[in-house]
């Protein structure tokens, strides 16, 4: 049988270390590769994750952005539906009667007055029933003019226009009193429009109280027929007053050109008087003003 020599054996023993040395050596560079590999993988998933969160805050932040915007413009459209409700009640109104100069019938639109709506100018448009066509003009109530007796020495210098259905309170307590007439036109020539040929002598006076929620100043102007510009003419007249040798006395008025009359008041009962208004020369200034002309004047508003 072979029986290896010593030497022979330690040559064995040494190629046999070496080849384990090796082995041992090309194993610890694979864990030192694969090491390595994961590191490199772990720093890609560390910066993949950041690159997500940063991405998630950028879409959180548009989110939030558009969330506020989408308020923004859900605010604004309430605003403009708020506008679009307060045109269409002022286009649609409260019960306001017009006269038709041409047949003399009168028509009647429904408007509803908006109760939201606020400011706006008041006046009053004596002698018609019904409110001036112009933009934002309402009717607020209708009815017939008063005054104090054209005979009596004390009572109110104004004329008022008085609902035609009173609310009372109390009534009938006795004691010292103040009296309210009605008012009469006194004119026998053909004073107003070219419509109203017939005579106004003794007939009751009409008025309408109404509301321009336009424009918020309003302005009579004795002898003038035009407003000044950039202001609304809402009508057109002649002044009229008491006589001046009467006792009583009142504001001089505008009265409309193209009046109507209380259909009932035709009878001359006196009362309160409305007389046109003349130049009477002297301290007024003539020219430009001429002696016994009748004096015009005009409704603006602003």
């Amino acid at each position: 049988m072979f029986q290896p020599s010593n030497m022979t054996v330690r040559t064995w023993n040494s190629e046999l270390i070496k080849t384990q040395m090796i082995k041992l050596k090309n194993a610890n560079y694979a864990k030192i590769g694969g090491g390595l590999v994961f590191g490199v993988l772990l720093m890609c998933m560390v910066t993949w994750n950041v690159e997500l969160h940063k991405e998630h805050m950028d879409l959180k932040r548009s989110h939030e952005i558009l969330h506020k915007t989408s308020q923004q413009l859900h605010s604004k459209q309430a605003k403009l539906n708020k506008q679009h409700n307060n045109l269409k009640d002022q286009l649609e109104g409260e019960s306001v009667s017009s006269k038709d100069e041409k047949n003399g019938e009168r028509h009647k639109r429904s408007v509803r007055v908006p109760q939201s709506a606020a400011g706006g100018a008041v006046f009053t448009r004596w002698g018609r029933t019904s409110c001036p066509n112009t933009s934002g003009t309402e009717l607020v109530y209708t009815g017939v003019v008063g005054g104090s007796y054209f005979q009596h020495h004390g009572g109110a210098a104004n004329y008022l226009c008085l609902p035609r259905h009173p609310q009372w309170n109390k009534y009938g307590v006795g004691g010292a009193v103040s009296l309210i007439y009605g008012t009469e036109f006194q004119v026998v020539s053909n004073l107003f429009g070219n419509q109203n040929s017939r005579t106004f002598d003794d007939m009751d006076v009409v008025c309408a109280v109404c509301r321009v929620s336009r424009r918020s100043s309003q302005v009579m102007i004795p002898a003038q027929r035009q407003c000044p510009s950039g202001w609304t003419k809402e009508f057109e007249g002649y002044l009229m007053a008491a006589h001046h040798g009467h006792q009583g006395r009142t504001m001089f008025t505008c009265v409309d050109h193209d009046p109507e009359t209380d259909a009932k008041g035709y009878e001359n009962k006196n009362g309160a008087l409305m007389y046109k208004v003349t130049a009477s020369c002297g301290s007024l200034p003539c020219p430009n003003y001429v002696n016994g002309r009748e004096l015009t004047c005009v409704v603006c508003t602003k």
